[in-house]
């Protein structure tokens, strides 16, 4: 069981933190274990990570938590590797999921802004708050930015949709997602999204929960909805098959419940009926 208390600043680095040590997309796991976990400060220590940035993350079990990026994916620790982020995702609890997704969130906010963007000069991280500050636009300060996505269930009665992707891997079917666009609402765009990519309408709108989604930066909102009219249609862009399934007639592939928020819209539909 893991507790976290998310923080912005500590004065100094004390011996019993522990650290997330980041490469590119990539983390710092061990081969022999089953599970992702920071690594303590002794650890640190005898690996010869090389650093290029720290930022201080929490409390994570009532000790001091940081995420370190690092120069390059070596490690001196026995059984050390660095695996790539999503297929890390089924080796770590829920809890531990939301710190590792803002270790990554900060690091790639960092990295996107080194230099102003007004007038090009190097940004400087500021002191006590999450920010990056230009000292010569009169500290303007860059806070971390999040892109709202909406992500939907849609159902006709005990049955719900799902989709394949043109990325997806084959046999993999999800939710439909989208990102919501300048002047939005919420519920504009979930209607939007999911008319622009099956060409159906969809009524009584059901909020069910959110997650931080680190790939890059999004924070999905998910929703239930009824399916109201039209005839399925996949975009053939983003979407190349949508299909109405059932508890009975499940795809061979789906997320999963633990870790993401469209596994939990299926399970969660599911369970109550």
């Amino acid at each position: 069981m893991f507790t976290f208390e998310p923080a912005n600043y500590i004065e100094n680095t004390p011996k019993d933190s522990e650290f997330f040590v980041i490469f590119e997309q990539n983390i710092l796991t061990f081969s022999n274990e089953n599970f992702i976990r920071p690594i303590s400060q002794d650890e640190l220590n005898w690996s010869y990570v090389e650093e290029k940035e720290r930022h201080f993350l929490g409390y994570l079990n009532n000790k001091p938590c940081f995420v370190l990026l690092a120069e390059k994916n070596q490690c001196e620790l026995e059984h050390s590797v660095f695996i790539d982020m999503r297929s890390a995702l089924g080796r770590m609890p829920d809890q531990l999921f939301s710190v590792i997704a803002r270790s990554i969130q900060i690091i790639n906010w960092s990295k996107d802004h080194q230099y102003c963007g007004s007038c090009g000069s190097k940004m400087e991280r500021h002191n006590f708050e999450r920010a990056m500050q230009c000292l010569k636009c009169n500290g303007q300060l860059i806070y971390p930015r999040i892109s709202p996505c909406v992500i939907t269930l849609i159902f006709k009665e005990k049955e719900f949709l799902l989709a394949h992707n043109k990325n997806f891997p084959p046999n993999f079917y999800s939710t439909l997602a989208g990102f919501i666009e300048p002047g939005e609402s919420v519920e504009s765009a979930l209607r939007r999204e999911v008319k622009e990519e099956v060409n159906i309408n969809i009524k009584n709108l059901e909020y069910f929960s959110s997650q931080a989604w680190p790939f890059p930066s999004q924070l999905m909102l998910g929703f239930f909805a009824e399916y109201d009219s039209g005839d399925l249609e996949p975009d053939g862009e983003e979407i190349d098959d949508a299909q109405w399934f059932s508890a009975e007639n499940m795809p061979s592939n789906v997320p999963p419940a633990n870790i993401s928020i469209s596994g939990k819209l299926i399970e969660n539909f599911i369970n109550r009926n």
